[in-house]
């Protein structure tokens, strides 16, 4: 008993000393120095050993108390200006740094944990006593995907580095880079069917945007359709009856096959940007250049240019007020029934933000199993076709996809040379499906081109010139 109770008189003060192991000596062998010169100086009595030893142990003992009253007092806090961008924009995160202690801050080391591509948060920052600091880090967003932002690592130590005062920030945020959306060129997208329904079937079925006329209320009609300026004006009760969407639902069919993608790799990178993802210091410098902003993507990798093209079609097709689903299997399946607005593009944007060419099931079969499996949405609906596989092994997949109720087919090939395409454009052509092929490395103007930001310098006068 009285053993455990001096270990565990031990063990709380070891926890007080080490601040719960967050205080540490950086080489724990230096700190026998001085007690060895004390044992020393008692055998061969010089005064000059006792001025040594007791000199190092008040210094080493002045050092614990510099560092056990500063680490404490530090307070650090790290807070992401946005959530999500596309490639192309600029991610940027806000950084406080408070300084409670009553003793300078000589250095703060932080080590940064981040996944996000040609970014950290490493850096080394001091800070006088009583002292609020702020600053900021951004990196240029290169490449689409789900990332964290830290956890962060922070440590500091006394003049000397005989002890170091270390914590980690467990918390990490998750940011998410969308694929950057382009103006296509003019393409023939079909409209599809709906059913064959008849002009008078047409209305009033559901709410939508287009009122298609006015007609005197009968009993039975919901009051939320009252047209009330009517009935202001004639002293009638008046119903509006709507437009129906004519056109079918357009899905977008996406090629994620492996083997449609023999060099594929999930490092591609968007070569939107200018900056050099290679650059083995471009993480660590800080600098006062500027990348000036481009407004357009020459896109190298065919996995990239595939994802971009079916987003910014998607974009398109629901400006027009398309009802737009995405079908695609990298090895599981990204499902987004067809929907309208805003939203819509974002779920589609959302599905295709971490795809990969890492599918088994090649075009022909996800065309086959989606038709089967959705027989009722697609009947009737326009489809579109993106990939880079130019064998046309999929093409009796995409006129069992239509049926008989054929909605009108759109093709857009991938290809590193628009000669690569020809044989099967031709095929595509003599089948009634439209078709366009798109070059690797042919500039597609950006839908938002990113802001150019404002730029500073300093004259030779020390004066800062915006501009």
């Amino acid at each position: 008993m009285h053993y455990q109770a001096l270990h565990n008189l031990w063990a709380r003060a070891r926890r007080w000393l080490s601040l719960d192991g967050r205080l540490r000596p950086t080489q724990p062998w230096a700190l026998l120095l001085g007690p060895c010169l004390l044992l020393v100086a008692v055998f061969a009595p010089y005064q000059g050993l006792f001025i040594i030893a007791y000199s190092f142990l008040l210094l080493a003992l002045l050092m614990y108390c510099w560092v056990r009253l500063t680490g404490p007092n530090i307070q650090l806090h790290r807070h992401l200006l946005a959530e999500w961008a596309q490639v192309g924009d600029d991610m940027a995160e806000a950084w406080e740094l408070e300084n409670r202690a009553q003793l300078p801050l000589l250095w703060l080391e932080l080590d940064d944990a981040s996944t996000l591509p040609d970014y950290t948060g490493r850096r080394v920052v001091a800070a006088d006593a009583r002292m609020y600091y702020r600053w900021r880090t951004s990196a240029h967003c290169t490449r689409r995907g789900v990332y964290t932002i830290g956890p962060l690592t922070a440590s500091l130590g006394d003049p000397f580095n005989l002890f170091r005062y270390a914590w980690r920030e467990q918390h990490t945020r998750q940011i998410v880079i969308y694929p950057p959306l382009v103006r296509l060129p003019p393409l023939l997208v079909p409209q599809g069917q709906r059913g064959g329904l008849a002009r008078a079937d047409l209305l009033q079925l559901h709410v939508t945007p287009s009122v298609g006329g006015l007609r005197e209320y009968a009993p039975g009609d919901p009051p939320s359709r009252i047209h009330w300026p009517t009935v202001a004006r004639t002293n009638k009760l008046m119903i509006k009856e709507f437009d129906q969407e004519r056109a079918g639902a357009f899905w977008i069919v996406l090629d994620l096959a492996a083997s449609a993608y023999p060099q594929a790799a999930p490092a591609d990178i968007d070569t939107l940007s200018t900056h050099s993802a290679h650059d083995p210091y471009a993480s660590f410098t800080q600098t006062s250049a500027i990348d000036r902003a481009t407004d357009e993507s020459r896109l190298g990798s065919a996995l990239e240019l595939a994802i971009v093209l079916a987003g910014s079609l998607a974009a398109q097709a629901l400006a027009e007020g398309r009802a737009v689903g995405l079908l695609a299997d990298d090895g599981r399946q990204r499902l987004v029934m067809p929907g309208r607005g805003p939203r819509q593009l974002w779920r589609i944007l959302g599905a295709l933000v971490d795809a990969q060419a890492t599918g088994i099931l090649p075009l022909a079969e996800v065309l086959r199993q989606g038709h089967a499996a959705r027989a009722t949405e697609t009947a009737g609906s326009a489809l579109a076709v993106i990939t880079p596989a130019l064998d046309g092994a999929w093409l009796p997949a995409l006129a069992s996809w239509q049926g008989h109720h054929s909605g009108g087919a759109l093709a857009l090939l991938v290809a590193a040379h628009t000669a690569d395409a020809q044989a099967i454009a031709a095929r595509l052509a003599a089948s009634g499906v439209a078709t366009h092929t798109f070059e690797l490395g042919a500039p597609l103007p950006l839908l938002n081109p990113p802001r150019p930001s404002a730029t500073a310098r300093i004259s030779p006068l020390g004066k800062v010139i915006r501009g």
